[in-house]
């Protein structure tokens, strides 16, 4: 665990999971974050140089209305690709539920990678936390 200065962390479209940023869920977690509420941390991965936001977008985006500019994250070795396969199957048991867009956007992203599309569909499915149906 690390505290880690807001714009250090770098986040892409890439990394991203969420079909879009839920406006509502980022007011009410800032309004909750400025009544002094305990989130859980940021999940990155750190390259030696940069910070990739892997888990933690709405709680990023709320930090940031509410002023915040240093967030605890859980730091994890490994690259912004590493980042994008562990956003895959971010928030499938916590956070802010995944809506089906959530969900389709996770698997075509594996599905549209040299290595990871020629994974069988069970694995693509536990590595998105979806059903090997999805």
């Amino acid at each position: 665990m690390k505290t880690i200065a807001r714009s250090k962390i770098q986040f892409d479209v890439d990394t991203q999971m969420r079909d879009g940023i839920d406006g509502d869920t980022v007011s009410d977690y800032r309004d909750a974050m400025k009544a002094g509420a305990e989130f859980p941390p940021l999940v990155v991965f750190f390259d030696g140089t940069s910070y990739w936001l892997a888990d933690g977008y709405h709680r990023w985006h709320a930090a940031s209305e509410a002023g915040i500019e240093s967030l605890k994250c859980d730091v994890k070795q490994g690259s912004k690709r590493d980042a994008i396969l562990f956003a895959c199957g971010a928030n499938a048991a916590n956070g802010r539920r995944r809506t089906n867009a959530d969900k389709h956007r996770a698997v075509m992203t594996l599905l549209k990678d040299s290595e990871w599309s020629s994974w069988s569909n069970r694995v693509i499915a536990d590595r998105c936390g979806v059903s090997d149906m999805f």
